[in-house]
């Protein structure tokens, strides 16, 4: 599976006091990168949930937000990026405004690293303890971090470097979320539906709950149950994979769906969004999409649409829905 893939343990959050709340919750969340003199907002007031065992989409265009909003999940951001504002909750605990000393706590400053991501390993899945060191030391690999590097004490590591660690210590055994970018880009389609198997076997066998980030609208179809699309740091749209692909509401969801080819289609007439995203270090007034929208109205320059609901549990923000479908 390609890279970026986190995972967030179970095994050192507490367990959920209401079983009805969602597993991770992020509610207006932005993430600005800076450049010089210049700000990137790159994710602006992204919300969504997801539930313990459930599987999320997250697509849309390049530059759209979707693997600056995973990072910013799991706090591997870029140096010059930055959460500036919103909430991120993990089995109800604020991860968002966490330093990055409080998010490594869980670190023993006085035991080896290798040692502390063999340990969950041995005490979980009963692996003999030298096994278990040769997969902590695998694991290291796998996150970037030379195996020799995991008889070093968390001190003599960069931040960076723990936080890789931790990673590692995530993935060591009983995932709670998988966050997956990209997993099947530039693989064969035998491949793909390998990887898509081996998602779906985690999820059923492990209870895993998984967050998808792909330009492949197909494999959010097979493998998710729910899809938020976005566009220029804005969630679009978001809902039931089966309500949002069989009745696309905002246009940017429709024009992606147009775009992208089908078997059972003519592929001489996909559709071809005109113009390109907007620049984001000094985005547009209004709806980002208005300046490449066919249904644009004088109110979508100037007044950012809110987020309206339908009853088949669709959230769509556009100013086509201003009552959310609702009956009169």
């Amino acid at each position: 599976m390609t890279a970026p893939v986190a995972a967030a343990r179970a095994r050192q959050l507490p367990k959920l006091a209401d079983p009805d709340a969602p597993l991770l919750e992020v509610e207006n969340l932005v993430t600005h990168f800076s450049l010089g003199s210049e700000t990137v907002h790159a994710v602006d007031g992204v919300s969504f949930r997801l539930n313990a065992g459930e599987a999320l989409g997250i697509a849309g265009e390049s530059g759209c937000g979707k693997t600056t909003t995973a990072l910013s999940l799991v706090r591997i951001l870029p140096a010059n990026a930055k959460i500036v504002g919103g909430s991120i909750r993990l089995h109800g605990i604020e991860l968002a405004t966490k330093s990055d000393d409080a998010l490594m706590n869980a670190l023993d400053p006085v035991r080896r690293i290798r040692d502390q991501i063999a340990e969950p390993i041995v005490v979980r899945l009963g692996v003999p303890e030298r096994e278990a060191r040769r997969r902590a030391g695998a694991l290291l690999e796998r996150v970037g971090i030379p195996e020799r590097r995991g008889s070093a004490y968390p001190h003599e590591l960069s931040g960076g470097m723990r936080q890789r660690a931790m990673i590692a210590m995530a993935l060591a055994c009983d995932p709670a979320i998988l966050i997956g970018d990209e997993p099947t880009t530039a693989l064969d389609v035998m491949v793909q539906a390998q990887i898509l198997v081996l998602l779906e076997e985690l999820r059923r066998e492990l209870g895993l709950s998984l967050i998808l980030i792909t330009h492949d609208l197909s494999v959010i179809a097979e493998t998710c149950d729910r899809v938020l699309i976005m566009y220029a740091g804005r969630v679009a749209e978001e809902g039931p994979v089966r309500a949002v692909f069989g009745n696309p509401r905002h246009p940017y969801t429709r024009a992606l769906l147009s775009a992208f080819p089908s078997i059972e289609a003519d592929r001489r007439t996909l559709e071809v969004i005109p113009g390109a995203p907007p620049d984001l270090r000094n985005p547009p007034p209004g709806c980002r999409f208005a300046p490449r929208c066919p249904f644009v109205m004088d109110v979508c320059r100037t007044v950012v649409p809110p987020e309206t609901s339908t009853p088949d549990g669709v959230r769509v923000a556009c100013h086509l829905y201003p009552t959310a479908e609702e009956p009169a």
